[in-house]
């Protein structure tokens, strides 16, 4: 029998990845519920709390590229209108 194929290399962390997505998106327009309800969904999917919070911040670290100061990551909160209205036209955040 062939092993599964998990895109992060463990099941929890995948398990996790929809709640990531979630939070990402939340936290990016500064939508607390959304928030609190990744969580939620990655404490579902996880089992337990710790476990959930775990492997969230595990797969957020992975997601981000890790030639990326915190200053140069985080520069899209000088300006969130720009930031939106430029997502919104169809820039990359990248």
């Amino acid at each position: 029998m062939t092993p599964p194929k998990w895109l992060t290399g463990d099941r929890v962390t995948d398990a996790v990845l929809p709640a990531a997505q979630r939070l990402v998106l939340a936290a990016h327009a500064g939508d607390q519920l959304g928030v609190s309800a990744a969580f939620a969904d990655a404490e579902l999917a996880a089992g337990d709390a710790w476990t959930a919070a775990r492997a969230l911040v595990v797969v957020l670290a992975a997601m981000c590229p890790d030639d990326t100061t915190p200053p140069e990551a985080l520069a899209w909160r000088r300006n969130p209108t720009e930031y939106r209205r430029l997502r919104n036209a169809g820039v990359s955040s990248r």
